[in-house]
């Protein structure tokens, strides 16, 4: 049997082998790659892998092979996921007959080359995807309470390349028309929560829907664990803010709330957001979103109570996890967040806000705290409950925590997770022969 696999990047075993930049996106992937592999190898299975993958920053064609396992990059445009290019569908052609595989398996349906492989494969029996986010679904919640001026209104950069939160908005509702398509085409759905199978049920009643988690990153499978003595005391962290739908606008404004009772309140933010301190050339390179929240951290003069970090590797992930008092997830919309996993594996206390498929992950008050997305001010009473139990000593949060850490061993299982998915391969093969 041979699958083909169409994901979003690279993984960093190939970006190494192909001499492109590594990247730190997609872990999920990287980590199913690896348990996938190890479990071919250790019971010598009749199964071979190839990956195809978008290439952004070289335009000659990338190919390979990685330890038995052929790679092919195709280049697009990375600033236009939106919009359909039939050059991706020939070279995905091209790349389907010399593979010949007997499933695909398109990891993610938010870009438009998962569309390009449906209309290139045109075997709907023979093809799996998995949901990650839906931006069909996400675009509804995109603006996430921003106010009006802000939704519409422009930056420097934005006039300049005619890209504000309201075009956005649009691109993510282009992007769900493919997406749509792309469910329509294909006769079989990996999913891991109650949102994303009722989502794509209204899509493509028709398509079989198989349960199977995700693995984390290796990193976070070394039995690190948190604890209060070793934690920054006061401290939360939150692994993205670039675009509303992660919402850290709920999260500056919790903080302005937290600090009125905890004034060494710090909240690190990861993922390369840079406002406060960050230069001329950088705040004339800033979207309105960006703007809005450098403004809401000076009205309530939260100035030496946020800190951006830059982009992290696993390792730098896992260091701030561990450091933090708190782990954040204030998102507008998700699915299951592989950053709340990770927080979640490694015994760190969670405030997460109850939206798509998070109840599925965590559970309210016995593993750590959830939370209506929109209401800020009881996010920062759950942060504060987490300061308060482990001033106190509570021993309630060691039993939430480590509720939580055998919740993520569970629902994270590597082996288990990666057998799940080689059943899914041969139970659709063995359906077609």
């Amino acid at each position: 049997m041979k699958v083909l696999w169409l994901i979003n990047a690279p993984i960093p075993r190939i970006c190494t082998d192909a001499g492109l930049p590594v990247q730190v996106k997609e872990g999920w992937i990287d980590g199913l790659y690896n348990s996938i592999t190890a479990l071919m190898r250790r019971e010598n299975t009749d199964i071979s892998l190839a990956i195809a993958f978008p290439q952004y920053s070289v335009k000659d064609t990338i190919e390979g092979d990685l330890d038995g396992t052929p790679y092919f990059g195709f280049y697009k445009d990375e600033d236009k996921p939106y919009k359909y290019n039939p050059k991706v569908t020939e070279r995905l052609e091209e790349i389907l007959s010399r593979v010949k595989p007997d499933v695909v398996h398109i990891a993610g349906t938010e870009y438009d080359h998962a569309y390009s492989m449906i209309k290139a494969f045109h075997c709907p029996e023979r093809t799996v995807v998995s949901i990650q986010g839906l931006t069909s679904v996400y675009a509804r919640h995109y603006m996430a309470d921003i106010p009006i001026k802000v939704r519409y209104g422009f930056t420097f950069r934005d006039i300049l390349k005619m890209d504000n939160l309201f075009m956005d908005r649009r691109k993510y509702r282009k992007r769900g028309l493919m997406e749509k398509d792309t469910i329509k085409g294909a006769g079989h759905v990996i999913g891991r929560t109650d949102w994303d199978r009722m989502c794509t049920r209204l899509i493509n009643p028709k398509a079989e829907y198989h349960y199977c988690s995700e693995i984390l990153r290796n990193d976070f499978y070394d039995g690190s664990r948190w604890n209060y003595n070793g934690c920054s005391r006061h401290t939360i962290f939150v692994t993205q803010g670039y675009y509303p739908i992660k919402g850290l606008h709920y999260m500056i404004e919790a903080l302005a709330n937290i600090r009125n009772f905890y004034p060494d309140a710090t909240l690190k933010v990861a993922g390369g957001v840079r406002l406060n301190n960050s230069g001329f050339k950088q705040r004339i390179r800033q979207k309105n979103y960006q703007k809005y929240l450098d403004e809401l951290i000076k009205r309530y003069k939260l100035e030496n109570n946020v800190h951006f970090l830059p982009p992290l590797k696993p390792e730098g992930m896992k260091e701030q996890y561990l450091s933090c008092n708190v782990f954040v997830s204030p998102s507008s919309i998700e699915n299951s967040p592989n950053s709340l996993g990770e927080a979640m594996i490694l015994g760190v206390p969670c405030v997460a806000s109850l939206v798509g498929g998070v109840g599925n992950m965590l559970k309210d008050g016995q593993e750590g705290f959830v939370y209506q997305h929109d209401a800020p001010y009881m996010l920062a009473f759950y942060v504060m409950k987490i300061f308060e139990m482990c001033d106190n000593g509570d021993k309630r949060l060691d039993e939430m925590t480590e509720a939580a850490v055998k919740h993520a061993k569970i629902l994270f299982d590597r082996e288990k997770n990666a057998k799940r998915m080689m059943e899914i391969y041969g139970g659709v093969y063995e359906e077609n022969q």
